[in-house]
Parts: structure tokens; sequence; C-alpha cells
């Protein structure tokens, strides 16, 4: 088994939040499906495939010269989805981020990450992303505060 990468379309987003994604209150509506579709055209993405079943989705939203900010759904853990799975997408993450930064000749990308969500933030520090200091509070619709996290160059 190997993972597979193809290029994002706003129905793999929309399979994960309909199938209850691995983030806390992440749920589908009107909003959701609009920034699924958005994603498409916003900057670089992929999804993972790990034997047929999608793993995850995530890319970059290009803002302007230099800066962009990365996002990124898991599925929710199922038995099918081993822990290789979700490690091989997490690695080919990396790999991808460090090549769109070289490619869109970026110096800082960014990332809102929820501050009750610890494997998210664990997930992004593997990234190579480096905590900003300070709390965005009621970043999110639901209420939730987000840390921001950044890779600067």
């Amino acid at each position: 088994m190997t993972l597979e990468l193809v290029p994002y379309k706003a129905e793999h987003a929309l399979q994960i939040i309909k199938a209850k994604p691995n983030e806390p209150s992440l749920v589908l509506n009107e909003q959701t499906e609009i920034w699924a579709k958005a994603k498409e055209t916003l900057g670089p993405a992929v999804s993972g495939y790990w034997d047929g079943e999608l793993v995850g989705c995530g890319g970059l939203q290009l803002l302007w010269e230099g800066v962009a900010e990365a996002w990124c759904l898991f599925a929710e853990d199922t038995k099918e989805q081993t822990l290789r799975a979700r490690m091989q997408f997490a690695v080919s993450s990396k790999d991808l981020l460090d090549l769109w930064m070289d490619k869109y000749d970026l110096v800082r990308v960014h990332a809102p990450m929820r501050d009750d969500f610890p494997a998210g933030l664990k997930f992004v520090e593997f990234l190579g992303f480096t905590r900003e200091s300070g709390r965005m509070e009621k970043y999110y619709p639901s209420g939730v505060a987000a840390i921001m996290y950044s890779i600067v160059r």
C-alpha cells in the first residue's frame, strides 16, 4: 500500500467534513462548502488516498506576494487508515510545503490553529511551524480561540 496524491477538489474536503473530520466542531454548512470550493483556486493543494481511502487534504492559500496561509484536513481515524497512512501524508505534506515555498518564493507561511485541538497543534509543529505570541480570541465561528503558527524564511 502506498499513498497517492491527487489534485485537491472541493468534494474531498466535503467528504471529510460529512464523515466527521479529525478536527473538533467542523460541520458541513453553506460556509464550509464555499470555503472548500475556494481552496480549489486560491493556491496549490492536494488530497491523499491510502489504498483508495481518503486520508486528508491540504494546501496553501496564496495571500499576497511572499505570503500564504496553510490549511489541512484529516479524515477521522478508521481501521483502514493506519498510522502508516497518516504518517506518509504528514511527511508528504512537509515535503510539499518546502517545495511550494520555493516555487512561489514565499517568505512567510502561517497557519491559525484551534487552541483546543492538540493533534492539530502537534501536526503543525511537525511541519516546522513555530508558535507566535498571543491568542486570537473567538477566531472561529464556534467561538474557539486560535494560536498563530508560522514558518518565516
